[in-house]
């Protein structure tokens, strides 16, 4: 990695420094494919879920902001009614939610936050009550939080990291923004200029349409090593 000196780090939250939901989402997919007699696959149900509440989260803005919750609850709905699953899609995402308030933690995220002696802001896509209920639970503080429900906006869009960056009084040349996402994190962050170091867990292939990260690790570690050289 080359050298970069930034004065404050912008940090995303899930699938940076706690687990993804991936597990339940595979679950929740399962079900509907057992209960639908159209005898779909849940790869296929998955698809268009993820379709269908990334959607909704680009046109939740402003007066139409809904939380994620309730954005998770409507898309799971009409996947229901289009595999014509009768089940409850707010029982199939109640342990979904309570997941979000009790992350798995990667094992490297605590020792790279203690050591991290630069502020770091957590931008996170993630509804405020479960983030906060996440913080708490694995005992983790930051200098400055901003949220999508803060900001009544879903990363990629560009007023929650203009929102960072006037919490911070910083230019997006003087801040890295670290991430796990293509779309939401490196394309985001990078609409303002924002330099990204992005978290590549899963050592998945940069296609011709995405935006390309100035940085890639495939921990948080990467990050200690970007800002101590």
């Amino acid at each position: 990695m080359k050298d970069f000196s930034p004065r404050a780090i912008l940090l995303d939250f899930y699938g940076t420094v706690v687990e993804e939901d991936e597990s339940h989402i595979d679950r929740i997919c399962e079900e509907v494919s057992k209960a639908s007699h159209l005898g779909v696959e849940a790869s296929d149900i998955a698809s268009l879920w993820n379709y269908l509440f990334f959607e909704m989260c680009d046109q939740s803005l402003g007066a139409s902001f809904r939380l994620q919750k309730d954005l998770a609850m409507i898309s799971l709905q009409r996947v229901l009614d289009h595999f014509e699953a009768d089940l409850d899609g707010e029982r199939l995402c109640q342990p979904q939610f309570e997941y979000w308030a009790r992350p798995d933690i990667f094992p490297e995220s605590k020792e790279v936050l203690e050591g991290c002696q630069i502020p770091i802001c957590l931008v996170s896509n993630i509804d405020n009550a479960e983030l906060q209920l996440a913080l708490e639970y694995h005992g983790l503080s930051f200098y400055r939080v901003v949220t999508s429900e803060d900001c009544r906006a879903y990363k990629p869009c560009r007023g929650i990291f203009k929102r960072a960056l006037s919490v911070l009084d910083l230019s997006p040349a003087e801040v890295l923004h670290v991430g796990d996402s293509l779309s939401s994190d490196v394309e985001g962050a990078q609409c303002l200029g924002i330099p990204v170091l992005w978290i590549n867990r899963k050592q998945r292939e940069i296609s011709h349409a995405d935006k390309v990260p100035e940085y890639v690790s495939t921990d948080l570690t990467g990050l200690l090593d970007l800002i101590e050289k």
